[in-house]
């Protein structure tokens, strides 16, 4: 507050477009040569002077969305799997040689045969441990075209 001084408004404050700091040159302390051209807030001309730099470019939302080519070419994929098969020949279409065709079963053993095997000999009765190996539901079904001989799909039972 300024009560009564220069500048100051009819209630006793400070103007809010008045600079805070005084617009005419105080008298240098003795002593003190003045330098013409250095009063605050100007600085002196052998000062450089650093401006800021120029402020960014615009933010544009869409400035890194890659648009998508035109005239593109549609490219499609055919995803071929094998067929489902189960335990017993199947009729279904050769992927091979395309003919209509019902499946030729060889079986084989498995993992699942010798674990039932080993199982039979030491809790049942050792001397039925062959079992599982002449039974075609404890071994792996492998499917073939009986017209090309390709091999279709595995049935693990």
């Amino acid at each position: 507050m300024n009560p009564g001084g220069k500048g100051a408004g009819p209630d006793g404050t400070q103007p809010l477009n008045q600079p805070p700091y005084p617009t005419a040159q105080n008298p240098p302390y003795p002593g003190q040569v003045p330098v013409p051209g250095a009063g605050y807030p100007h600085p002196g001309a052998n000062v450089p002077n650093y401006a800021h730099p120029p402020p960014p470019p615009p933010y544009d939302a869409n400035s890194n969305v890659i648009p998508p080519p035109q005239n593109a070419p549609t490219t499609y994929v055919q995803v071929v799997t094998r067929p489902q098969v189960g335990p017993d020949p199947a009729s279904m279409v050769c992927p091979s040689c395309t003919k209509h065709v019902i499946t030729r079963l060889d079986y084989e053993t498995s993992t699942k045969t010798h674990i039932a095997a080993g199982l039979l000999c030491l809790f049942i009765c050792w001397p039925c441990f062959w079992i599982p190996y002449v039974i075609d539901s404890c071994k792996n079904a492998n499917h073939y075209c009986p017209n090309c001989g390709a091999y279709i799909g595995t049935y693990r039972g």
